[in-house]
């Protein structure tokens, strides 16, 4: 049913045994069940409890699981991951909300700042990801391979224009705060929300879109770059031809045997020129360029 990708353990035994137990069943990779796959709420919740992990709060154990095999569908009864278990109290939370709502409120027994709530944030964040979805329909919906940006309908335009303005306001804000998270210099739920889907913008922009994130929006590739800094993120981030399977099979694309057979990379690394660019503005003084 289910392979253990991570193990999450802290402390001593004795001390083990104080913390809730948390059991998180992640989508397995549709080209090999041994990885995560592209779920960007698996990847979500698991940024979450990584949070409570680092600081003691919980012990975690993450697993992958095959939705279409027998004993999973045994199991969990037809429900989809993401799905945690906790057995000290012999609950499995099926619905995201419930999920949400169980990590909240650990978060909040402990006081771990993980869901502070800022409107202006959440104004700025807010379906981004909604817009790159129809950005990407509308550019693959007649094509096979990817074409220049110059070559839009008026329609794509519409939807590639949102995406570019929603990113500008997401770099403006992190230029007013001047601070390494979206809240300051602590990772939050708006984190763990925002940082994966940019990193699906990327890889999927690159790759079916011809489409980078401008490269004139410093502060928010100095995000990007914190991003890959940040170990909930790292630990979590399926590698990128799982994303791009994942995005191939929404939009009905072809998926050649290349991609399945090739080595598992994942892009953790920022163009050359961004990379210069922010060092130049001091804003991460230890970068180095490659």
């Amino acid at each position: 049913m289910a392979d253990d990708y991570q193990v999450q353990s802290n402390g001593g035994s004795s001390d083990l045994n104080s913390k809730p137990l948390l059991e998180l069943y992640v989508k397995a990779s549709a080209i090999d069940p041994r990885r995560i796959g592209a779920d960007l709420f698996c990847q979500e919740f698991w940024m979450e409890l990584y949070a409570l992990y680092e600081i003691g709060v919980a012990r975690v154990e993450v697993k992958t699981v095959n939705v279409n095999s027998e004993a999973f569908k045994k199991n969990f009864l037809g429900a989809q991951p993401p799905i945690m278990v906790e057995e000290e109290k012999g609950a499995t939370y099926t619905d995201n909300r419930e999920i949400e709502g169980r990590i909240f409120h650990l978060a909040k027994e402990f006081n771990v700042p993980l869901f502070e709530k800022d409107p202006s944030v959440e104004k700025r964040i807010e379906n981004l990801y909604r817009n790159f979805k129809l950005f990407l329909r509308s550019k693959t919906e007649n094509q096979k391979v990817p074409t220049p940006l110059e070559d839009m309908s008026a329609q794509t335009r519409v939807h590639y224009n949102r995406v570019v303005e929603q990113l500008t306001g997401i770099d403006q804000l992190l230029a007013d705060r001047n601070s390494r998270y979206l809240l300051g210099n602590s990772m939050t739920e708006y984190d763990c929300e925002l940082m994966p889907r940019l990193h699906h913008i990327r890889i999927i922009g690159q790759s079916l879109l011809s489409f980078d994130i401008p490269h004139n929006l410093t502060h928010l590739w100095n995000y990007v770059l914190t991003a890959y800094r940040t170990a909930a993120f790292i630990e979590s981030c399926p590698a990128d031809q799982d994303i791009i399977r994942h995005y191939k099979e929404q939009l009905n694309l072809f998926s050649n045997q290349r991609e399945t057979l090739q080595t598992p990379t994942k892009t953790h690394t920022i163009p050359e020129r961004v990379l210069c660019d922010i060092r130049n503005r001091g804003l991460a003084p230890d970068v180095k360029v490659q």
